[in-house]
């Protein structure tokens, strides 16, 4: 018996069948209709997508450091349990994560040899500058925060990352809409246009970086980028002396959904950016595969302290290569509420002078009211920026910045008509 075929609704997924009436494929749930074109397109279409998205990375061979007896210096926290390896002239007092004074020397099995080092080229002298610069201008900090600081007890640590690379290709579908509207004496009318579009593409991604710690905060991590791997290195166990080196405990596989998620969004966003002419715009499948995709193991620097404040902990990293100074300081309240205020009241004195002077009527209750509501989402505003500015800490979602100059290509472009849809509204009668 041969093979039945079936072809769907590009709308809603019902059977179509072949209508002698209008000479077109039919649906007969939703009543839409297409021609034999628009229809193939459409399988088409479906037929890219159906694989769904394949991303497979190529996972290194890690090779062990260790010395003569199999295993290495190191420093155990006792309160959070990180593990930091170490050479015998680097000397810790307390842990860079968690701030606990409790770092003991400790033998541990080799470290794993990273592919690239890039080294440190910031200086402790250098690093705490700016962490004093940061804690500059910064006017809901509160005035004991500074005086109980220990700047002093920044630790300088080579933090692991996987480094990812591959070529991005696919397609991704959407949903347009274009709308028009018009009228007559009793009625508005709206027409709006379906579309099923496609767009297609291929892009490079060169060393996104994701950190291979789980003690690590992967915000602030990410907050530190980017780094210049054009200035890395080879492994050289001179680059470890004086500093911390974390231990890995992330696995490559386990850190590959946060690169897959970083390709996936910058994939998507390109191809949404090529949609133009919508009135709306809306997703609806995608298939995104990965070749050449590849990662590498290495150790960055970081400059990073932990310091506590009233029960609370904060933490501050800086770049070891460029500087970039990056965390989060606690918000005295009290500020917050006074240059809500005060800002609050110097909007609606100037307000409601302006109204005095350039408005017929004088003072009103109305006019009052409304300036008081003008200057209050002011005062509102300006206080959330200054509370914005006390934490600089964000995760990254894309990695637009890791995309290779000029790899971006685009292929064939569908924009296929589906169906429209119309809608009329009586108008209110005239008073």
């Amino acid at each position: 018996m041969g093979n039945v075929i079936n072809f769907k609704c590009p709308c809603c997924g019902a059977k179509l069948v072949y209508s002698g009436q209008v000479q077109e494929m039919a649906c007969e749930y939703c009543g839409s209709q297409f021609s034999m074109d628009q229809v193939k397109a459409a399988e088409e279409s479906l037929k890219e997508n159906a694989g769904g998205n394949n991303l497979v990375w190529d996972t290194p061979n890690q090779q062990i450091i260790s010395d003569e007896n199999g295993k290495v210096q190191g420093y155990r926290c006792q309160s959070c349990g990180a593990e930091m390896v170490a050479d015998e002239h680097t000397a810790a007092t307390e842990c860079p994560y968690c701030g606990n004074p409790s770092i003991i020397p400790q033998s541990f099995e080799g470290l794993y040899r990273p592919n690239l080092v890039i080294p440190f080229a910031i200086g402790k002298k250098q690093a705490c500058e700016k962490l004093k610069e940061f804690t500059k201008g910064k006017k809901l900090l509160p005035d004991s925060f500074t005086a109980g600081n220990r700047i002093d007890k920044i630790t300088g640590i080579y933090v692991p990352f996987w480094l990812y690379s591959c070529h991005a290709g696919g397609s991704v579908s959407f949903e347009g809409v274009k709308a028009k509207t018009w009228e007559d004496a009793k009625y508005t009318y709206e027409r709006k246009d379906y579309y099923r579009i496609t767009r297609s593409g291929e892009m490079d991604f060169n060393r996104i970086p994701v950190d291979a710690s789980s003690q690590m905060d992967d915000a602030t991590m990410d907050s530190l980028e980017p780094f210049d791997f054009g200035k890395a290195t080879d492994y050289d166990a001179a680059y470890f002396s004086g500093y911390l080196a974390d231990r890995y405990d992330v696995p490559e596989n386990d850190a590959q959904p946060r690169a897959n998620e970083r390709v996936q969004n910058t994939f998507r966003n390109k191809m949404r950016e090529a949609v133009t002419g919508y009135t709306e715009v809306s997703q609806k499948s995608e298939s995104i595969k990965l070749s050449d995709a590849k990662a590498e193991y290495a150790m960055l620097p970081v400059w990073m302290m932990t310091t506590k404040y009233e029960g609370n902990s904060y933490t501050f990293g800086i770049n070891g290569q460029t500087g970039k100074m990056v965390g989060s300081l606690p918000i005295d309240k009290g500020k917050y509420y006074k240059y809500m205020t005060m800002t609050f009241l110097i909007a609606f004195i100037i307000l409601s002078a302006l109204s005095f002077l350039f408005l017929s009527g004088g003072i009103t209750l109305k006019g009052e009211l409304i300036c008081a509501g003008i200057g209050l989402l002011i005062g509102w505003i300006y206080a959330t920026s200054l509370k914005s500015a006390m934490n600089t800490i964000a995760i990254k979602k894309n990695a637009a910045g890791y995309m290779k100059d000029s790899s971006l290509k685009f292929g064939s472009k569908l924009d296929l008509f589906l169906y429209y849809k119309t809608e009329k509204k009586e108008k209110a009668p005239k008073k």
